[in-house]
């Protein structure tokens, strides 16, 4: 089986690692704009954007791994000033080749200034019919959480077209329960992320899962994914419970075909938007 990776940090890894993804079994990923080493000027996330897409997606695909990538304001990325002229260039970045999603954006600590942000992304994400990729923190992750699945349920956007990442075992239920897709991070949080993203996937089966590695950010293991699936086999999960939360849910979410066919690796065209 290949796996999609839900959760890639593309910029910061060597040729080697790249190539290393390959090697086991990682035929593509999904890489969304962040807030890893990007101060909060205008400048720098454009070209944030820049190294994202069409930089890493290249570098990715000359691995043989197809990558897409998000593109959005991050809410600890939101600059004081610009800020309306990065929105107005926005959908001329989501415009490029194999960006297909708006993202990572959603809500640090919440207040007036990021829950405005956020719903005038949302607001774009459903004018452009494209998946949305929500960030959500560390801190208060709950409270937080629930917030921003309410301004996603204000808004109305499609719930099989947004992906929550970085969700853990307080917030997976509430995100599904919203019919919302829960990213599971495994190289994140204290203690082992990996053992828990098991755990969760053989207690709640695999609908609304979409595990990421988190390569790539601090600490992210490189071989998480491949490493998960080995994992939920031992644990007993079924070939088609791994295929779905280690590639194909993640897949379906950002409508593409169920697996990466060498043409449309070549080309990065989904088989439909």
């Amino acid at each position: 089986m290949s796996w999609f990776d839900a959760e890639l940090h593309p910029v910061a890894l060597r040729r080697g690692d790249l190539e290393d993804l390959a090697f086991f079994g990682v035929a593509g990923a999904l890489a969304a704009a962040g807030d890893a080493g990007v101060p909060a000027t205008g400048a720098a996330l454009r070209r944030a954007w820049d190294a994202l897409a069409p930089g890493a997606l290249r570098r990715l695909r000359r691995a043989g791994i197809a990558g897409y990538a998000a593109l959005g304001l991050h809410p600890r990325r939101i600059p004081w000033r610009g800020l309306e002229a990065l929105l107005a260039e926005l959908p001329d970045y989501l415009g490029r080749r194999h960006v297909l999603a708006v993202g990572a954006i959603g809500l640090e600590e919440g207040g007036p200034r990021e829950e405005a942000l956020f719903v005038r992304q949302l607001e774009l994400a459903r004018e452009l019919r494209r998946p949305v990729v929500v960030h959500t923190p560390w801190r208060d992750k709950e409270r937080v959480t629930r917030r921003a699945l309410a301004l996603l349920r204000e808004h109305e956007l499609d719930p099989a077209r947004v992906l929550v990442q970085r969700a853990d075992a307080r917030t997976v239920r509430m995100i599904r329960a919203c019919g919302y897709a829960a990213g599971l991070s495994l190289s994140a949080g204290a203690g082992d992320a990996l053992d828990e993203a098991v755990r969760l996937v053989a207690s709640l089966g695999p609908d609304g899962i979409a595990l990421g590695s988190g390569a790539g950010e601090g600490a992210g293991d490189l071989l998480a994914l491949p490493r998960a699936a080995g994992r939920l086999a031992k644990a007993g999960l079924s070939p088609a419970v791994i295929r779905r939360v280690c590639g194909a849910n993640a897949r379906a979410l950002l409508g593409l075909a169920p697996e990466p066919a060498a043409a449309s690796a070549r080309t990065g065209r989904p088989s439909s938007r």
